[in-house]
């Protein structure tokens, strides 16, 4: 256990440098190793979250890596002091196949994103990713993917929440 702040802050740190060379290999079932097995993944709208490493792989990561299955991400900004570390920055990928509705376009994309992390000891006393406060620029996707993402939001906008189905996976009401 890590008693000097400093010296917490970089295993801190560390685990994070750690989580992303696994995260960028695009496998499921890595993640084991750096997250608590009870962890939350508190997504975007339209993601929502995910209790635990198995909900976080199978609900969340197994569809991302299908849509961008070279996918690299990188902070650009990485900010860290005791239990919290928090970065911003992007994944580059090709958008090989549908992601949340968006019809994949097979060109690269970037998508930016923010993520807060709190960290805790497992029973061992080695840091794990406990909690994970995201942000996914999903709107930048459609834009990338071609949507003229200001018309989207004025027809959203435009419609009373009564006219969208209840179910994710449901067309809307009326077109």
């Amino acid at each position: 256990m890590a008693k000097d702040p400093a010296a917490k802050t970089a295993r801190n740190r560390q685990l994070l440098e750690d989580m992303y060379a696994t995260l960028n290999e695009n496998v499921l079932g890595l993640m084991e190793r750096h997250w608590k097995p009870d962890m939350v993944w508190d997504g975007p709208a339209g993601i929502g979250v995910k209790r635990g490493v198995d909900e976080f792989e199978n609900d969340y990561r197994a569809a991302f890596i299908r849509a961008f299955p070279d996918k690299s991400a990188a902070d650009v900004v990485r900010i860290a002091e005791g239990d919290w570390v928090a970065g911003t920055g992007f994944q580059d990928a090709t958008f090989a196949q549908d992601w949340l509705g968006i019809p994949a376009t097979g060109k690269p994309v970037r998508v930016r994103y923010m993520d807060f992390w709190r960290i805790e000891e497992d029973g061992s006393g080695n840091p794990k990713l406990a909690e994970n406060l995201v942000l996914i620029d999903i709107l930048g996707v459609l834009e990338q993917a071609g949507y003229d993402v200001n018309a989207v939001l004025r027809y959203v906008g435009s419609k009373p929440p009564e006219h969208f189905k209840t179910n994710a996976s449901d067309e809307c009401l009326d077109d």
